[in-house]
């Protein structure tokens, strides 16, 4: 006995998708939707908040930059007005490689000393020269740090200079300006980071 019409396009069979016609496909109600989670945009504050993060950073290092050229300075003016003389007996000396491995870079030297009763062995500043150990040079001992000591050579060369502070104080000028620029920016966008309408 064949199929009837009915039986053909009963629901409880399996229809071949092309004889579906339009009003026969699955809509919306029940299907899965085909397209994915929607993307959460990055607004204007997220930027704001990395603006200020970098700039923070940004004055850290310019704080450091200063208060290490600060101690140079006063290092220098401390040696040079009350460093304490001592004989240094170097004990090695050792070759620096230079940047690209083939080439030396100088020296790097140790030497015992005395202050005030208390050897040291530690390593001579400013020493960019062989000297066989045994040798004495003459150093200037930190009166703050005693195991710091530098060439008395290169003490008397030294001048404390306020060129120390050009490089910070030009980074402060830039970071004064990326701040202008972020005030600005916080300004004129909107909620949405985009510039408001003029009213």
């Amino acid at each position: 006995m064949g199929e009837t019409e009915h039986e053909k396009d009963a629901p409880g069979k399996d229809i071949p998708f092309a004889r579906l016609s339009a009003d026969q496909l699955p809509t919306g109600g029940g299907g899965a939707s085909l397209r994915g989670p929607a993307v959460a945009s990055i607004g204007r504050r997220f930027w704001l908040v990395v603006g200020v993060i970098a700039l923070l950073t940004f004055a850290v290092a310019i704080v450091v930059s200063f208060l290490s050229a600060s101690n140079d300075n006063a290092r220098i003016e401390r040696l040079k007005d009350h460093g304490i003389p001592v004989a240094i007996r170097v004990t090695n000396c050792y070759g620096n490689i230079g940047g690209s491995g083939s080439n030396g870079a100088g020296y790097t030297c140790h030497g015992r000393y005395r202050v005030d009763g208390v050897s040291f062995e530690e390593t001579i500043g400013a020493m960019s020269v062989f000297s066989s150990s045994g040798t004495l040079v003459r150093g200037v001992a930190d009166p703050l740090q005693h195991s710091s000591v530098v060439l008395a050579s290169a003490v008397r060369r030294s001048v404390a200079s306020a060129s120390a502070y050009l490089d910070p104080g030009l980074l402060a000028v830039v970071l004064l300006a990326l701040t202008w620029a972020l005030r600005y920016y916080s300004r004129r966008a909107g909620p949405s980071g985009h510039p408001r309408s003029p009213s």
